[in-house]
């Protein structure tokens, strides 16, 4: 009979398992650690093992510690699997602002895969790319070539799960956003909520707020309904713990508070940036950045200036008055 306290590398993997599931990083990284040393002559085990770190690692956002591993799990695993490693690679690619190298692993991942939901998971990463390449690049090509991956999906659409078709109602959103057709995007955002898993929801609501917020007359005030979806947003976010969403939270929030506030909106954007950084969201956190830099200018020079005004009038009817 065996032991209940024998200690088996299957043992630790199932219970990385458990802690991945219950967000315990330390948990999951202490038994999946365990579980790769005592399955040294077991390969397959070993395959299991070194994906399983990789998935990991990603999913609690750790992306430069889950590149590093996928080198290692490379080594291991074999068919779909490394497929799916090299998907991981891209995205984190993607996030830590390598955005031509990460356009480059999903474009060659196509020709290698044969199962449809995959093949279109790729499609939705490269429309991905090209939609945060705009920022930087031409924007009418590059939301084209997002569109055409887009419409790559539209056939296999009704046969596919609920999270990959709330993926392509986000990203068409998106797209729509860059074209300006703001009530088109509001109504691809409205209809992904039915097919939205609860963990997702931050995104859709933010993405909404900003909508909203962007389709409002600034003399008019924020739309209640703009402060009710951020709220939603928010209280997702904090309860699945996800600092890329409420990094993007934190940035619409300080967006209204330009309106009203600009000190409270430094405030929002330095959580905003706080949390693209805890994401290893280095393209979102660096959007960030910039705008804190370019805020503290236009303080700057208003202050700058708004003094120069007061020292001005109270030189009046000195030779001094005419200098400024």
């Amino acid at each position: 009979m065996e032991s209940m306290f024998e200690l088996t590398p299957e043992k630790y993997y199932e219970e990385a398992k458990k802690m991945l599931k219950k967000k315990d990083l330390i948990g999951f990284m202490e038994n999946i650690g365990s579980g790769k040393v005592l399955a040294e002559n077991n390969k397959d085990l070993l395959a299991e093992i070194t994906f399983l770190k990789v998935k990991g690692l990603y999913s609690f956002n750790q992306h430069k510690k889950a590149l590093e591993s996928i080198s290692e799990a490379l080594k291991y695993n074999t068919g779909t699997e490394v497929l799916r490693l090299k998907n991981y690679e891209g995205v984190i690619y993607g996030y830590l602002g390598r955005l031509n190298k990460a356009k480059k692993i999903f474009k060659e991942l196509i020709t290698e895969i044969q199962e449809t939901e995959f093949l279109i998971e790729i499609y939705l990463n490269i429309a991905w790319v090209y939609l945060t390449l705009d920022k930087n690049n031409s924007k009418e090509h590059n939301v084209e070539e997002a569109k055409g991956y887009l419409e790559l999906t539209k056939k296999h659409f009704d046969s596919l799960s609920n999270k990959l078709k709330w993926k392509i109602l986000n990203n068409y959103s998106v797209y729509y956003f860059y074209k300006e057709e703001y009530e088109k995007a509001i109504e691809m955002l409205e209809d992904s909520i039915k097919v939205c898993e609860e963990k997702d929801l931050p995104d859709v609501y933010n993405n909404l707020a900003e909508l909203y917020l962007k389709t409002s007359n600034e003399d008019d005030g924020v739309p209640e309904v703009v402060n009710e979806y951020l709220k939603k947003a928010e209280i997702l976010a904090t309860t699945y713990n996800n600092k890329l969403a409420l990094g993007y939270i934190f940035y619409t929030t300080a967006m209204i508070e330009l309106r009203e506030d600009q000190f409270k909106a430094f405030e929002a954007l330095y959580l905003s940036f706080e949390n693209f950084k805890k994401a290893e969201a280095t393209v979102q956190a660096c959007d960030c950045l910039m705008k804190i830099n370019e805020l503290m200018d236009e303080y700057k020079h208003n202050s700058l200036k708004s003094l120069r005004e007061n020292l001005k009038n109270k030189l009046k009817d000195t030779p001094y008055y005419d200098k400024f």
